[in-house]
């Protein structure tokens, strides 16, 4: 069967001329097909676009202006980040 023909309805007229001990197998694997596009949903609803990171970086330093803290040099180099702390 060529998968450009494939609809719901060849489909499941395949199905039924599976044996009966392929069942298990067939349905563990539509499982694993649900289960892997509901983790793309997931990780596609969760993605943050650079135009909503841009908002973001905008409304921030609007809010704190000049009160945004700043970094010293020591605090950003690597003595600083490594630095053991009692």
């Amino acid at each position: 069967m060529n998968p450009s023909t494939y609809t719901p309805e060849t489909l499941i007229e395949s199905i039924k001329q599976l044996p009966q001990e392929s069942l298990p197998e067939l349905a563990q694997f539509v499982e694993y097909l649900h289960y892997k596009n509901q983790q793309q949903n997931l990780t596609h609803e969760s993605s943050i676009t650079l135009e909503q990171t841009e908002q973001l970086t905008e409304e921030l330093l609007t809010e704190m202006g000049d009160n945004l803290p700043s970094l010293s040099d020591y605090a950003i180099s690597r003595t600083g980040i490594y630095e053991e702390h009692p």
